[in-house]
């Protein structure tokens, strides 16, 4: 007879979670975005990057606008002499429209490059905060492409940006 109120109790515990969750998603709105972003060296007397590396990005698709990002460290691991992979971190503001509201973001990346070849990227983007129409936005796109100091670069992204 112990087990009735012991079940009970893990069922209630059980639906009371799952209520917690389903109100939570229901008062988050949050958008999927994709689309694709050219970018190039924008480093220099102007660039601000303890490390002096400064790009400048079109971005097209749900985000449609500008990126300026200055690298804040390039670090290579025990595996770069062999892969010719840096890691990078870059703090980064994107102005432009997401979903017909204008304003900024600004965002951390975090991710690696490949110094040889085709000058494979990937990079996370993390929402911070944002001002204008994108004043309490989170989220995060991961990004993947080339990159070249050189030639510039284009990357495909993908993620999901969240209203409170």
């Amino acid at each position: 007879m112990t087990r009735t109120p012991t079940l009970l109790a893990a069922t209630a515990a059980a639906a009371g979670a799952l209520a917690l969750t389903s109100s939570a998603a229901a008062t988050s709105r949050c958008l999927d975005v994709s689309g694709y972003y050219t970018e190039r060296d924008a480093s220099g007397p102007g660039c601000t990057s303890p490390v002096g590396l400064c790009i400048v990005a079109d971005y097209h698709g749900d985000l449609e606008g500008t990126l300026t990002g200055r690298a804040t460290s390039i670090v290579s691991t025990a595996d770069t002499p062999t892969t010719a992979v840096l890691l990078f971190t870059t703090d980064s503001q994107f102005t432009g429209r997401i979903d017909k509201q204008l304003g900024s973001l600004q965002i951390r990346n975090a991710g690696a490059f490949r110094t040889a070849g085709q000058g494979s990227i990937v990079d996370l983007q993390t929402i911070v905060s944002g001002s204008g129409g994108f004043t309490g936005l989170t989220g995060e796109i991961r990004a993947t492409g080339t990159y070249s100091p050189t030639t510039g670069g284009r990357s495909h992204y993908a993620g999901t940006v969240c209203r409170p």
